[in-house]
């Protein structure tokens, strides 16, 4: 691309490796699109030169994708980008036909985009069939054929997958949807201009389209809509868009979408080669560099330009943010810290240690040989790195967290009785010294003044082994006031320079930035909901200060599956590290265990993290 300067591979410019998120401006579209932010500012619709000039210049720029797309101009749609025509696509046809039949198909793989507007629908009276994909992604044509029943009014398969790019069949998609009379929609936001998307050779009736994945930019697309299509219109207004689209439409982008689906036209064949062998060399370089790297997707049948790999014994998520010099994706998708997979990977099957390291690299037309020898380069001596700091972990597979469908353990009621009703000496935690605690602590190297949260800790001894090494700044949180009274009265005097909460963890409101260490060997294992567990995840966030210290020690994948009459989840280090997605990242593992008054032997999990 003529005029951009390429990446140069480090912290404040990385090497852009993130091309299905999104792509920089085609400058020759910059240049197209320029002249109608100024003196071509007429209205399309206006009878007059300046409406006239803006109206042609829409409908050459409606030709040009309809060129790419082997359609006739009249089924092209401008839309605002991807969402809106997918929505359009989906509910315009959903309620058009729903004399017809209220039951559609798709994947358990679409982009939130489809699915979306799909769960929307089944709340108007709708039933959706979300089809199952194999381990590679591919949709079996025949579950399709199966799936489909005399009410099916819509089929909707998106052309390749954003996050593995695995290809679907749509021709013989389209196949069973031709016999059954039922139109085909596809989400071909990832493959445009990447591979070939002739809507009559994949035999599609309806094919969304998003300017900002090919070098156009965000906020227009386009909608194919096959001649003879019976749909309703999303947006309700005037009649722009032939009474398909209400809304004045957006001149510059539209020509702007015009020059890039040109350009994709004139570049395809011989870019779609070029970077399939950047995609191909870079793979094979990682796995050169560092073993246990493992492909998620089809080995074949994949969009030149994606890679998705897992790599063993890594979070992805910790990868990147340990990585700045190149700017990618993790294929974990571990959203908003709640240590669950993409919905995408866990429909492939993908084991959890598997998908929590993947990470999705893209390429694009500014890739260069240069970029990607350096990006694996960079990406393998950090796996390295990562898996020496975790040492017998690093390839240990990870169980699947127990999960119960109570709610937060927090119960001030449980806890109450549990501490009033037994002695002293009938209760663990007010008999052993928190040794693995203090010692990870004490490694922190922080000043006597430091601030130090222990969650949970009502009952336990660590405050009183922080107060003897001279910590003077301490709080202790716990939801039941008899253990924290218990502890007030061993500790005597000492007591009164501690800051005592009685609290629920979920509930309680705590300062922001406020502490430097944040400890916890008591309360997070017995959040078995994932509800509590993301608000936990959000209040360490918002309370420990930048670089602080965050230690949970939780029971191990091999530890108790309940304690005190309640059920506990089990973490691995792996495991537990994503459930704090990718905003700490993970100094130390250590293992431990717990002795109860009956001589029973509970295994616990310690993770050190530090807040980046």
């Amino acid at each position: 691309m003529k005029g951009r300067r390429r990446p140069k591979g480090n912290k404040m410019n990385p090497t852009y490796l993130d091309y299905n998120a999104t792509t920089p401006i085609d400058p020759l579209v910059v240049d197209a699109l320029l002249p109608w932010l100024t003196e071509g500012f007429g209205n399309p619709s206006s009878n007059h030169p300046y409406g006239r000039k803006a109206k042609q210049a829409v409908e050459l720029a409606r030709a040009d994708v309809a060129r790419l797309l082997g359609a006739d101009s009249s089924e092209i749609v401008f839309t605002s980008g991807g969402t809106e025509s997918n929505n359009q696509a989906l509910i315009g046809v959903a309620l058009a036909n729903n004399n017809r039949g209220r039951h559609i198909i798709t994947s358990a793989i679409e982009h939130p985009a489809v699915l979306n507007p799909l769960h929307w629908l089944e709340g108007q009276g709708f039933t959706v069939t979300y089809l199952p994909v194999d381990g590679t992604g591919k949709i079996d044509p025949e579950a399709v054929r199966q799936a489909v029943t005399a009410e099916t009014i819509l089929i909707s398969v998106m052309h390749a997958n954003n996050e593995v790019g695995t290809i679907q069949p749509l021709a013989e998609i389209s196949a069973v949807a031709r016999k059954h009379g039922i139109p085909l929609h596809s989400d071909a936001a990832q493959s445009v201009g990447k591979i070939p998307t002739r809507v009559d050779d994949l035999g599609v009736d309806l094919m969304t389209v998003a300017g900002h994945k090919l070098y156009a930019p965000k906020g227009i697309g386009a909608l194919y809509v096959r001649s003879g299509v019976s749909i309703n219109s999303y947006l309700h207004g005037a009649g722009h868009e032939a009474g398909r689209r209400a809304g004045t439409e957006n001149v510059p982008y539209i020509v702007a979408l015009g020059k890039a689906l040109q350009l994709a036209g004139e570049r395809l064949p011989g870019e779609e080669e070029r970077i399939l062998r950047l995609r191909d060399q870079f793979h094979t370089i990682l796995r050169d560099l560092v073993d246990g790297v493992q492909l998620n997707g089809h080995p074949i049948d994949r969009l030149p330009n994606t890679l998705n790999v897992s790599f063993n014994g890594v979070i992805g998520t910790d990868l990147l943010g340990q990585t700045p010099e190149i700017a990618a994706s993790t294929g974990s998708a571990c959203h908003d810290g709640n240590g669950e997979l993409s919905g995408v990977l866990k429909a492939m099957g993908i084991p959890r240690d598997q998908g929590f390291g993947a990470v999705r690299f893209s390429l694009g037309r500014l890739s260069s040989i240069d970029e990607i020898e350096r990006a694996a380069t960079i990406v393998a001596t950090k796996v390295k790195e990562l898996r020496s700091t975790r040492g017998g972990d690093a390839n240990k597979h990870i169980l699947d967290l127990c999960r119960y469908s109570g709610g937060s353990i927090q119960s001030k009621v449980h806890w109450e009785n549990v501490y009033t009703t037994k002695k002293t000496d009938e209760v663990s935690w007010f008999q052993e010294h928190a040794e693995q605690s203090l010692k990870i602590i004490l490694s922190c190297d922080l000043s006597k003044n430091a601030a130090i949260i222990d969650v949970g800790g009502g009952a336990s001894v660590l405050a009183d082994d922080l107060v003897e090494n001279g910590y003077s700044s301490l709080t202790v949180l716990d939801v039941s006031g008899a253990a924290l009274s218990k502890t007030k009265e061993r500790l005597g005097d000492k007591s009164h320079a501690i800051t005592w909460l009685e609290a629920d963890i979920t509930k309680v409101e705590l300062e922001d930035g406020a502490y430097n260490v944040w400890h916890d060997r008591a309360a997070f294992h017995f959040l078995t909901s994932e509800e509590d567990r993301i608000i936990y995840v959000q209040k360490v966030m918002g309370s420990v200060k930048k670089g602080g210290h965050v230690i949970i020690a939780t029971f191990a994948e091999d530890g108790p599956t309940q304690c005190s009459g309640l059920p506990v989840c089990r973490y691995s280090a792996i495991e537990l590290h994503a459930q704090f997605g990718g905003k700490f990242l993970l100094i130390e593992t250590a293992k431990d265990e717990h002795h109860t008054p009956s001589n029973a032997v509970q295994k616990f999990m310690y993770c050190h993290f530090q807040k980046m």
